[in-house]
């Protein structure tokens, strides 16, 4: 009888991130080469909406892709969104990865938070002001940081 392969399941990880797109990219690189892990970069355009008044503007975002071949084979993306005039919320997304692997995924992202040098689910107030203080963004991020195992609790 012949063996049957099953497929690995794949998952994928998102979430806003409290930086810049170009420094989100620069600690995605920064923590693959400290891990040692081989990659290729390259840039694509995403699509996302964006409302001005009541009107849905469609727009397109730079996106820094990294293509992960060992360690953690996926692919790496962040990029940036401009949720109001002047408020730019980057994300940080990895897909792709085979479903046991979210150590490595962890292992990964706690060198990204120190290559970022703060803590990319806390946003500033004045950067939760610019964008507005009830954008789900910011407990988008603290819920992808704090299923991973991350202390995301508010300071005191």
């Amino acid at each position: 009888m012949p063996t049957v392969k099953i497929p690995q399941a794949r998952r994928s990880w998102a979430s806003p991130v409290s930086l810049r797109a170009v420094e989100s990219a620069g600690a995605v690189r920064a923590a693959l080469e400290e891990l040692g892990w081989p990659f290729e970069r390259a840039k694509t355009t995403r699509f996302y909406s964006k409302f001005a008044l009541v009107i849905m503007l469609p727009k397109g975002a730079h996106v820094f892709q990294f293509h992960v071949k060992e360690g953690l084979p996926c692919l790496i993306e962040t990029w940036e969104t401009e949720v109001s005039p002047g408020a730019l919320i980057a994300h940080l997304k990895v897909e792709g990865f085979p479903a046991e692997e979210e150590g490595e995924l962890k292992r990964f992202l706690s060198l990204y938070v120190k290559a970022v040098g703060r803590e990319p689910w806390r946003f500033t107030r004045r950067e939760r002001g610019r964008a507005g203080y009830l954008l789900p963004e910011f407990s988008r991020a603290r819920k992808a940081w704090g299923a991973l195992g991350f202390d995301v609790r508010p300071r005191r």
